[in-house]
């Protein structure tokens, strides 16, 4: 299959509050209380990644499988200056990434990762954070085999009334 990258446009607004949603339920089962996650509706994340795309904060890239199905998008990634007040207009987040479930350990994860740093290494960037749930260890062992450390930094994130505990990590631009 031929996965391309591009620039999300507001078309692609549903297929990522699908992924979004979707991934949630599946990687966060266990981590996050399930009526909280059965909540979720594509619905209102369409209209919130609607808005984002309009903005262009943050932006988004997808992963696209150029098929002729209507399931195309296969995952994505929004990014930007870094939002974290200890790191310097050096800094890039990495905001969000989310692969649809049945494409998890494919290479999508890290065909998107690789664009990102690309874009943000053109656009002057030296280094790239990212925030993961502390008990996301599917997602922290992808983030240590794209090359980012843990930086020991921690803060609280409350996410369906349940306080947890996110980790960040970072990468040097350098080899992007």
């Amino acid at each position: 299959m031929l996965v391309g990258i591009r620039e999300a446009t507001v078309e692609d607004a549903e297929a990522i509050a699908k992924i979004h949603v979707n991934s949630w339920q599946a990687a966060y089962q266990g981590i996050l209380p399930d009526g909280y996650l059965a909540k979720l509706t594509v619905e209102a994340r369409s209209e919130a990644w609607r808005q984002s795309i309009m903005s262009g904060r943050p932006r988004v890239l997808v992963a696209d499988a150029n098929t002729d199905t209507d399931e195309t998008i296969l995952g994505w990634i929004a990014f930007g200056r870094s939002r974290d007040g200890d790191k310097d207009y050096h800094w890039a987040e990495v905001e969000t990434l989310y692969i649809a479930p049945a494409f998890w350990r494919k290479g999508v994860g890290k065909r998107l990762i690789d664009a990102a740093r690309h874009v943000l290494k053109s656009a002057g960037y030296t280094d790239v954070a990212l925030w993961v749930l502390l008990d996301n260890r599917r997602a922290r062992a992808f983030y240590k085999r794209a090359g980012f450390v843990c930086d020991n930094s921690s803060r609280g994130v409350q996410l369906g009334g349940k306080w947890l505990t996110e980790l960040r990590y970072c990468c040097s631009l350098s080899s992007a």
